[in-house]
């Protein structure tokens, strides 16, 4: 997290400027904010609106992950508003105390996603194994909540005070939130990177077509529960139809469309969701994941570079600290990676588990 410069004035909603000691990643707000501000908003908008909030109740399911992916849309649309608000009123603190923490939370919601998506990818291919990846993203996440606000009551305390020594304290603190958030962006990376070297020393051959429709009507499926107890009960149900181990064999006078029924078009056949066939599809899912991980890791790097800088009179601020830095690294990196998650649908790509 980036760290604002202290306030100058008393604690009102006015007066004095909020940056008077130190300058505020992306500088000061001026009017190329406003004009790049008022392209991001109807972007952030359309991508939630189509691509997410669209699909959150698609196969007559809710979804919680596209309207997270949604919600997260709408914080930066209010962030992005609330930095115009601040150009009009640059030294208002309850504007510019807003804008801080709408911008440094809001991307939290991104990596809760990232996260929990690459837990479903690998348990679509390596089920057996889930629990413990189950285990690590579930502490990650929840660690999170107290971190965000740590975070946030530390921000909003930096424009409220000038003891030195509490602003030291909320320095430390965000110094240690900024770690712990590059990991919290970097750590589906090596998930997905685990779960394609498992691929390539475990390689299992490609079903056929026959086999997968097979598949679809209702053969041997392999129910997700045996290997993580938290899948979905009429998932798992509708998988193994009351026979042992998850095995569900077609019975006699019971027809295919029979067997579709008994679970919503398109829905996952497992808690962990239809098992990606073939190098190519295991492929985009793991770029979908991929990609965003890398730009939000990049992005949580340049907020951690923030928070360690260390004004100096005398020397101009860094390129992480420029204007074109704060809105590439920030707001581009966001928009690429929402749109990325709406492309891949979420809702069809990954498994309906729940949040933790």
């Amino acid at each position: 997290m980036a760290s604002p410069g202290p306030p100058t004035g008393g604690a009102g909603g006015g007066g004095g400027n909020p940056f008077a000691h130190a300058t505020p990643p992306g500088g000061i707000p001026n009017t190329t904010d406003t004009i790049l501000a008022s392209i991001f908003i109807p972007l952030f908008f359309a991508v939630g609106l189509y691509f997410h909030f669209r699909l959150f109740k698609a196969y007559n399911q809710k979804f919680i992950w596209s309207i997270l992916c949604f919600g997260f849309c709408m914080a930066r649309i209010a962030a992005l508003s609330l930095r115009l608000a601040t150009v009009k009123h640059p030294t208002n603190k309850s504007l510019n105390i807003a804008a801080q923490v709408f911008i440094a939370a809001g991307v939290v919601l991104l990596f809760f996603v990232n996260l929990q998506m690459a837990r479903r990818f690998f348990g679509q291919l390596h089920p057996q194994h889930a629990i413990w990846v189950k285990r690590v993203v579930n502490t990650a996440c929840i660690l999170v909540l107290p971190v965000l606000a740590m975070v946030i009551t530390t921000v909003v305390q930096s424009f409220l005070t000038t003891d030195p020594s509490i602003l030291d304290k909320d320095r430390k603190v965000r110094l240690v939130a900024s770690v712990f958030l590059v990991l919290l962006a970097f750590l589906p990376i090596p998930i997905v990177l685990v779960v394609l070297l498992l691929q390539r020393l475990t390689p299992s051959p490609t079903p056929s077509p026959g086999a997968e429709s097979g598949l679809e009507k209702g053969q041997v499926v392999l129910a997700e529960g045996d290997a993580d107890p938290e899948a979905d009960n009429d998932a798992v149900a509708a998988t193994s139809n009351g026979k042992p181990n998850g095995i569900e064999k077609k019975e006699e006078g019971l027809t295919g469309c029979e067997h579709e029924r008994e679970r919503v078009k398109g829905e996952p056949t497992t808690g962990f969701g239809r098992t990606p066939v073939g190098q190519r599809e295991i492929w985009e899912t793991a770029l979908v994941i991929l990609i965003p991980g890398v730009l939000l890791t990049f992005e949580q790097g340049i907020r951690t570079s923030q928070a360690f800088y260390t004004p100096k009179v005398g020397r101009s601020p860094p390129w992480y600290l420029s204007k074109a830095t704060f809105w590439t690294c920030i707001f581009a990196f966001e928009l690429v990676s929402v749109l990325i998650f709406g492309l891949a649908v979420l809702p069809r790509r990954f498994s309906h588990l729940k949040i933790i």
